[in-house]
């Protein structure tokens, strides 16, 4: 087992990434697959078909329900290419490394992710942050002779560490609070005049920006109020 990035509360649920029909963390987890682009049957269905280069911009949001290409059921069904329920933790593996979202509707993807599918005692948004925070990690366990991959065996030995759900819970509400307050900043921005207001603003939203960034990882470590540590 490989150590863990975050040094998380003792008495919280510890577990590794690896799936496990049993497990009350991670049930399963799917590559996915490319339809053949000769057959043109296998395209431009009504299956959202997702690739890694869609996902790289998620910085602050973390939802995706529209792709740039859909497949066919046909497609999927000649492809290893697997229909993936919402709320779906998707990581792309490559190309780049750790970049990660959360389907809102039944969607695949290519073979570029690893998608994980939940158990009852993990919120996927608690595990998509913790992956997104994670992230130093996840670039440095990641080889290959010509860029840099995600092999499960090396994913599937890291550890990771779970408070309760209402925890988990508490955490994802300051979070989206910290995200909400983040994304009023663009708008602010476009609302004043007056060119020092305008970056006052702005220094104020990079500020906040920091101060969000901060915060994450001692959330997901349970460092940041003893109230979390239950």
């Amino acid at each position: 087992m490989a150590e863990p990035y975050l040094d998380c509360p003792a008495h919280w649920l510890r577990a590794t990434l690896e799936p496990d029909p049993l497990s009350e963390l991670i049930v399963r987890v799917d590559i996915g697959g490319t339809p053949s682009t000769k057959v043109k049957r296998y395209w431009d269905g009504d299956i959202p078909w997702l690739t890694p280069k869609e996902v790289t911009g998620l910085t602050d949001g973390l939802f995706v329900s529209r792709t740039q290409r859909c497949i066919t059921r046909a497609g999927l069904e000649h492809s290893a290419a697997k229909l993936l329920a919402p709320g779906t933790v998707m990581l792309t593996k490559r190309a780049p490394v750790g970049a990660v979202a959360v389907n809102a509707v039944p969607m695949a993807t290519n073979q570029g992710f690893l998608n994980f599918r939940c158990g009852r005692r993990l919120r996927p948004l608690y595990l998509a942050y913790w992956l997104r925070t994670n992230k130093p990690y996840l670039d440095k366990v990641a080889n290959g002779s010509t860029y840099p991959e995600l092999y499960p065996n090396d994913l599937f030995e890291f550890e990771i560490a779970v408070p309760s759900l209402e925890t988990q819970d508490r955490i994802l509400e300051i979070i989206r609070a910290l995200q909400f307050a983040s994304l009023l900043g663009p708008p602010l921005e476009q609302s004043v005049t007056a060119p020092e207001r305008m970056v006052a603003i702005q220094e104020h939203n990079r500020r906040l920006s920091r101060i969000r960034d901060d915060i994450l990882p001692a959330l997901l470590a349970g460092a940041l109020d003893g109230s979390l540590r239950t």
